[in-house]
């Protein structure tokens, strides 16, 4: 018989087995000072550390905690997927690991999303990463917004209802994104300022790089703007060469010069070749992903479940 819960709280798990048992820990505190009945759903997306012999641990200890293995690792949002479906609550709440999230904060998105939205984000009041750190994932996050065309703060600590999480769960492309599906889905979507507290186990696990390769996958799972920014350097270029060839035109018949072709012939060949290229590389990456969407290649594969 399936237990049912008001709240499912869902974790992703890499590298963490230092903060995980104060995690659980505080996360039981607040639901028992709420007294509401609620599960805690681990996701351990292939840690290289001992994170799942704590998760283990903390199973044994803690009755509402289930814990999951993935096969390797599919990223934070793969591991995501595999949490919401797995998850029994009424309403889930994603929280990160490292407990920069405090759980503490929760019942501001449970008192918000009580109002009637789909979805509610913890906006973080001032964000407690250095600084370089800081300014990628600003940069990054809002270049990834501009161009899919989310018009809400994002963040990765979240509340979301039932009815979205089951239509999120009928996506089975390889590749997602959890705040673009969001996005698509939820009508109602708000937020609340919530405190963001310093690292306290371990280091992140993002770098710029990291974040930039994610921004990029997503840009091409979710939007044609590659195709597009394609499209519009060719009709530049192409009118460019125009204009260029009208000029020499000008030269030869007004004015008597003759243009030496050599070097500006290679200097040509090879710019466009590489612009040639680069749209290429655009189209290609499309048809990669359309390739394995095809192939049906999973969104995670589960190793055990406990």
């Amino acid at each position: 018989m399936k237990k049912n819960f008001k709240y499912s709280v869902v974790v992703p798990v890499y590298n963490s087995a230092g903060s995980l048992p104060e995690l659980c820990k505080r996360l039981t505190n607040v639901f028992r000072k709420l007294k509401q009945n609620f599960e805690i759903i681990l996701v351990d997306d292939f840690s290289k550390d001992n994170s799942w012999d704590v998760m283990n641990t903390l199973h044994k200890k803690y009755m509402n905690v289930k814990i999951i293995q993935l096969m390797k690792n599919f990223g934070q949002d793969g591991a995501l997927m595999c949490g919401f479906n797995h998850a029994k609550g009424d309403y889930i709440i994603i929280i990160d690991d490292d407990l920069q999230h405090p759980p503490e904060e929760i019942p501001k998105l449970i008192n918000k999303i009580n109002e009637g939205y789909d979805v509610v984000f913890g906006v973080y009041k001032k964000k407690k990463h250095k600084f370089f750190r800081s300014l990628a994932s600003k940069v990054v996050m809002n270049v990834f917004a501009k161009i899919v065309n989310i018009k809400f703060a994002v963040t990765s600590f979240r509340i979301i209802s039932r009815n979205v999480i089951n239509e999120m769960i009928k996506c089975k492309n390889y590749k997602v994104n959890i705040n673009v599906m969001l996005s698509n889905i939820a009508g109602r979507i708000s937020s609340v300022r919530v405190r963001h507290d310093k690292r306290k186990y371990g280091k992140t696990n993002y770098t710029f790089i990291k974040l930039a390769r994610w921004a990029l996958n997503m840009i091409f799972n979710f939007t044609v703007f590659p195709l597009r920014l394609a499209t519009i350097l060719g009709l530049f270029f192409s009118g460019l060469s125009v204009f260029v060839g009208i000029y020499f035109l000008v030269q030869y018949y007004f004015n008597n010069i003759l243009v030496g072709g050599f070097t500006s012939l290679i200097l040509s060949i090879t710019f466009f070749s590489g612009i040639i290229l680069f749209i290429m590389g655009i189209i290609g990456e499309y048809l990669g992903r359309v390739f394995m969407n095809l192939n049906e290649k999973p969104q995670y594969i589960v190793r055990q479940i406990k």
